[in-house]
This record gives C-alpha cells, sequence and structure tokens, in this order.
C-alpha cells in the first residue's frame, strides 16, 4: 500500500488530534448543560442541584416532575437528534453531496406519507402509525434509487430527483389531509409539525431502544463508511465490497429516520446541518461519527428548549425551530456551493 493510500485511510479514519479532542469535550460538555437545562427549565423553574436531587427520590410532586415528565422527553431529544444527524451523515458521504439529507431527498416527506396513510385507512394505533411510517421512509428510499440508478453523477442527481419526490409526495399528503375525517386530519397535522410534546416513556423506551440497536450497528459499519469516503474505486481495490455496503448503510440511515418519524414527525434540517457544523468543529476531514451524533443531539435539544419557552404559554414544536433556523442555514450553504463553482 502506497503512502498517499495511507495518508487517505488515516483521513478517513477522522483520527482526532488535540484541537479535536478539545472540541469533542466542549461539544459533550455544551450536551450536558442542554440536557440539565431541559430537565430544569419548564413551568415549574428547577435549579440543576434540584433536578440531581429528584433523581435519586423515590416520590414528591418534584421527582414526578423531573423523572416521569421532563426525563423522558429530553433523552428522545438526544437520542433521536444523534439518530438524524448519523443519518444525514450517511447520506451524504454517499452521494458526495452536501445537500445529501433524508430531509432534503424526500425520506420524511415519504414517512409522513406512509404513516398518513395507516392514520387515514382507520387503523391509528401507535405501532400501525410508526410501521407505516418506517415503510414510507424505505419505500421512497428504494423509488429514489430506482430513478437515478444506472445514471451517473449520483450526488447531484439523487438531490434533484429527491426533491421532485418530496414534492409529489408532499401533494399527496395534502390530498390525503383534504380527505380524511376531522379529527385525524387535525391529528395528522399537529404530527406533522415535528414536536416531542407528549413524548412520556411508554412512547420513548422502545424507539430509543431501536435507535440505540441502529446507532451501533453504524458504528460496527464505520470501515465501510470510510471506504466509500475514499471513493468507489480505490474502496474495491481495498477490499471493500462497495455496493453491499452502501445498501446496508442506507437501510440503518434510513431506519434511523424512520423510526425518529415515526415517534415525533418530521424534523427539518437536523440531519442536514448537524454533519456539516461537526465538521467545522472537528477540523480534519470528515466529521467524526460521534462528533455529529453530540451535535444531532445538542440541535434538536436545544430546539425543543426554544420551542417551549420562546413564546410564554404557548409552545411551539421543535420540527417548527428547526424549520426556521434550518431554512437560514440551506441559505447560506447553497450560496457558499454556488460561490465555490464559480
Amino acid at each position: 500500500m502506497n503512502a498517499p493510500t495511507r495518508a487517505d485511510i488515516r483521513r478517513a479514519r477522522r483520527t482526532l488530534d488535540r484541537r479535536g479532542r478539545w472540541a469533542m469535550g466542549i461539544l459533550a460538555t455544551v450536551l450536558l448543560l442542554t440536557f440539565l437545562a431541559s430537565l430544569s427549565i419548564g413551568d415549574t423553574v428547577l435549579s440543576p442541584i434540584r433536578v440531581v436531587q429528584a433523581l435519586f427520590e423515590t416520590q414528591g410532586g418534584i421527582r414526578m416532575v423531573v423523572i416521569d415528565w421532563r426525563l423522558p422527553r429530553a433523552l428522545a431529544a438526544v437520542f433521536f437528534g444523534a439518530a438524524l444527524a448519523l443519518s444525514g451523515t450517511v447520506f451524504q458521504t454517499i452521494t458526495r453531496n452536501p445537500l445529501g439529507s433524508p430531509d432534503v431527498i424526500g425520506l420524511t416527506t415519504g414517512a409522513y406519507t406512509g404513516a398518513l396513510i395507516v392514520m387515514t385507512s382507520g387503523s391509528g394505533s401507535g405501532i400501525a402509525v410508526a410501521i407505516g411510517a418506517i415503510l414510507g421512509g424505505f419505500a421512497t428510499a428504494a423509488l429514489v434509487a430506482l430513478l437515478i440508478a444506472g445514471r451517473g453523477a449520483l450526488g447531484y442527481r439523487i438531490v434533484i430527483v429527491g426533491i421532485g419526490v418530496s414534492a409529489v409526495l408532499a401533494a399527496l399528503n395534502s390530498w390525503m389531509l383534504l380527505r380524511a375525517r376531522l379529527e385525524v386530519a387535525v391529528s395528522a397535522a399537529i404530527w406533522d409539525a415535528g414536536s416531542l410534546n407528549g413524548v412520556g416513556w411508554q412512547q420513548a423506551t422502545v424507539p430509543i431502544i431501536v435507535v440505540t440497536a441502529l446507532m451501533v450497528l453504524l458504528v460496527l459499519a464505520r470501515r465501510g463508511l470510510w471506504l466509500i469516503e475514499l471513493g468507489d474505486d480505490l474502496g474495491t481495490s481495498l477490499g471493500g465490497r462497495v455496493g453491499l455496503t452502501k445498501g446496508g448503510l442506507v437501510a440503518i440511515a434510513v431506519g434511523l429516520t424512520g423510526v425518529v418519524t415515526a415517534v415525533i414527525g418530521p424534523i427539518a434540517f437536523v440531519s442536514l446541518a448537524a454533519p456539516h457544523l461537526a465538521k467545522l468543529i472537528v477540523k480534519n476531514g470528515p466529521a467524526h461519527l460521534l462528533a455529529t451524533a453530540l451535535m444531532g443531539a445538542v440541535l434538536l435539544s436545544l430546539a425543543d428548549i426554544i420551542g417551549q419557552n420562546l413564546v410564554p404559554k404557548h409552545a411551539l414544536p421543535a420540527g417548527v425551530v428547526t424549520l426556521v433556523l434550518g431554512g437560514v442555514y440551506l441559505i447560506y450553504l447553497v450560496v457558499r456551493m454556488a460561490r465555490r463553482r464559480f
């Protein structure tokens, strides 16, 4: 193996330098502080010390507020934000396009379509809606893959085709909402906003376990992700089965997005922005998986805190906050990409 190839592999493995380790430590500290803030801030404001005390209490009103109401929501924000960020990393790596995230290429819209089909058919149980959302995400991924198969220029084609598929599915979703019963349409519209409101232990426990298992699978498959970052030709020459690896990574990424969407609805731009922001912090090549996961957790946790407290007595869904902030970031990203091309 020649020296340039070894250097490429070292970069792909993202060995952290001293600056990167400091950045990771700071990011982990920010996540811890954000997590404590999500347990402390609300209708009843608690000090961090009181929150920690409540974690070890066996009864009492403060314990109920912290353990039963706020903790499952805070944990969901952390794990779901990390899941969305890692899903975005996989798609951006495979497509070699900074815009190649699940929300841009239509997977979250497809997951919403699958959930809507279940809701409007009368099977409104939580498990049925979750299965519908996951299957909708996989079906959309398969459709996009079919439309771009064998045509080259994967990075830009998948974004363009994904945007088109997303627009068609959005129109289909609007049509289903217009034809649905009023209570179903209202419930689906609220779910579409992407909100952690009402997430308790019953709603969060199994999805957190599932996304944790998928993230572990992604970590185990990280060598394949490194080889894909090096390019298909070099990855194949190093013994990687690039086609099979891509299929497995896409399945993991779609699963992460589908599970999160099934529980809290579509959350825009976390999967797009988190990998880019992680790269700004960890400066040595492609974003570190851990840094990306931490960044996604911080973004969704902060969005939920902002949504709950920005307007007194009127909580905003986290998806609305990420949509506003992510839209601004998307404009910046597109402008920066255009300037690089000219």
